[in-house]
């Protein structure tokens, strides 16, 4: 098949969608189908030459006025139409609701190609961020009410999680929807007692460049560093552990809006020496980093994928995490994961998994366990089968 994915956020960003992307069009192409992916313009993206930029059409773009770190890819381009029209898609897959999404409508809507659609966010927990508090709820309903005419232009629509799907159904959602959890790549991950020397290596490296050598166990958290993220409430939780606890740090992957007040409030938690931010990492560094850490935490309610815990578990490394739906057939608590009700959760957790190396081995275990049955080859096939149905 020759399928076009549109999307308003690729390499060099890190963050699900992109990851979604990134196997999906890997797994295609190794199975022999023709992939075009459209995305923004990025000033960091590799040289239009690279293997990686292989068949990735850049739409212009500018910086996200809100999230001035995101591009937004501009709406009007005259010739991309022509070019899509060119291709002779045989299946339209869009992962995004911004511009890019509507290119991908317009040749659905110019050909009759179908188009399948992947709700990867749920958008009404974003509001704050365009509207003042008043004007919230009137924008969460708008929000739900965009899903909709989005999702319902598709032939078919693809949730990575039951939850999200309950969630288009309750919006009022009447197109057919596809539960298909996001996979993994487990080539990508190994664990620390697996690890090649010139891995081992790269860990020590990453020891050094961050401050990290005197610390002998390592709390990460990766992803974007924002409210809806929780992160304020999890490390108001956990400083006064981490002053119990001076062998132990915090480590940042990621960055965002709330990572300058989360700066500024560490030297009056008393933990300024104990937290570290790396800010934005290269994609094929994230793996290192989870083999970096002893455990990775999460105090997010608002995930729709749960790809980074994924990827934590496939790397051997434990994951504390506030529960949410999305982890139903992923993460199970008190076996391959601790899930938790509240922040308040985080420091026993923490007590039990790093002060039982026994209890540890095994959650280490079942993590392991669980992430063979989200491997990249299983979501490809089922991507493969949505296809399949669009196109009958």
């Amino acid at each position: 098949m020759r399928i076009g994915l549109f999307t308003d956020t690729y390499l060099p960003e890190i963050n699900g969608v992109v990851t979604s992307v990134s196997l999906l069009s890997e797994g295609l192409r190794a199975r022999g189908h023709d992939v075009w992916i459209f995305a923004p313009s990025h000033p960091d993206a590799p040289n239009p030459d690279s293997a990686s930029e292989n068949q990735v059409i850049r739409i212009p773009s500018m910086p996200l006025v809100v999230l001035p770190e995101r591009r937004v890819a501009t709406p009007f381009e005259l010739n991309l139409s022509s070019h899509i029209s060119d291709l002779n898609l045989d299946i339209i897959h869009t992962n995004a609701e911004f511009t890019v999404n509507s290119f991908g409508f317009r040749a659905h809507h110019k050909s009759g190609t179908p188009l399948v659609h992947t709700y990867h966010t749920v958008w009404e927990d974003y509001t704050h961020y365009l509207v003042p508090g008043a004007f919230d709820r009137p924008a969460r309903a708008a929000v739900r009410k965009l899903s909709v005419q989005i999702c319902d232009r598709a032939t078919r629509v693809i949730a990575p999680t039951a939850d999200t799907k309950n969630l288009l159904l309750s919006y009022g959602v009447s197109a057919p929807i596809d539960v298909i959890p996001t996979g993994v790549d487990l080539t990508r991950f190994s664990t620390i007692d697996s690890l090649s020397e010139v891995q081992t290596s790269r860990l020590t490296e990453l020891r050094t460049q961050w401050g990290l050598s005197n610390f002998e166990r390592i709390l990460l958290v990766i992803g974007r560093i924002a409210s809806e993220k929780s992160v304020l409430e999890m490390l108001l939780v956990l400083a006064p552990w981490l002053k119990q606890h001076p062998e132990a740090c915090m480590l940042f992957v990621g960055d965002g809006p709330q990572r300058r007040e989360l700066e500024r409030l560490l030297p009056t938690l008393g933990i300024a020496d104990q937290v570290v931010f790396t800010g934005e990492q290269p994609w094929e560094s994230v793996p290192d980093y989870y083999r970096l850490a002893d455990v990775l935490l999460g105090n997010s309610t608002s995930e729709t994928q749960g790809l980074t815990f994924i990827e934590a578990i496939a790397s051997g490394t434990p994951v504390i995490a506030r529960n949410n739906d999305c982890f139903k057939g992923i993460l199970t608590d008190g076996s391959s994961a601790t899930l938790l009700q509240n922040e308040e959760g985080f420091v026993p957790a923490l007590d039990a998994l790093l002060g039982d190396e026994s209890f540890y081995t095994t959650r280490v275990a079942g993590g392991l366990e669980a992430a063979q049955l989200i491997s990249k080859d299983v979501f490809v096939d089922h991507v493969l089968q949505t296809y399949h149905q669009a196109r009958s």
